[in-house]
């Protein structure tokens, strides 16, 4: 029997910027680009799915949950590092939230690493146990994401790791062993992040 963890970015949300990050909702092209993950057979094996609350990552999980019928739950702690990025240039936008996932500073507007990664860590840890030796998946986002590879890889991963995360995305976890047996972050040592 399968025992993984099938770990989503979600799909590719609308740009605008009078609306708060979490509720932007999935443009078209990110219904169209999630089409190849919505689609893959695996799906057959998870029994639940557990998603971040805002609303790109609900509906990534829905697309799946209705194309296989199965149960989403909302789970908060999912949820991203907070960074409110109106107005500031992508460039300036991607330093801050590398240089905090590089442990060279603690952006006040991030959500402080340690806690961060406890929040991200106890959460997965709680759902592994709850779901026994039944795989399921989680909807999440890049950033906080980044932060839950680097607990498991043992080191820090930073802007590089992170922007190498696409929207959408896939990372399979063996929950026997721990470690990535395919997808985003399954290449770790062929790259330095």
């Amino acid at each position: 029997m399968e025992n993984n963890l099938y770990v989503i970015h979600h799909s590719k949300a609308v740009e605008a910027r009078a609306l708060p990050e979490s509720l932007l909702p999935l443009s078209r092209e990110g219904i169209m680009l999630a089409s190849p993950i919505v689609e893959a057979s695996f799906w057959s094996k998870v029994e639940a799915i557990y998603s971040s609350p805002e609303l790109r990552a609900v509906q990534t999980a829905e697309l799946i949950a209705n194309r296989w019928q199965l149960p989403v739950y909302l789970e908060d702690d999912l949820s991203d590092m907070w960074m409110v990025g109106a107005g500031l240039e992508q460039e300036q936008y991607e330093q801050i939230i590398g240089e905090h996932l590089e442990g060279k500073v603690n952006h006040q507007l991030l959500e402080p690493y340690e806690d961060a990664q406890r929040r991200i860590v106890h959460c997965i840890q709680r759902l592994s146990q709850e779901n026994g030796q039944r795989s399921f998946a989680i909807v999440s986002h890049a950033r906080i994401l980044t932060v839950f590879f680097s607990h498991l890889f043992g080191r820090r991963l930073g802007r590089n790791g992170w922007l190498s995360i696409r929207t959408p995305d896939l990372s399979v976890i063996n929950r026997q062993t721990w470690r990535v047996t395919a997808g985003f972050f399954s290449d770790l040592d062929a790259h330095d992040y």
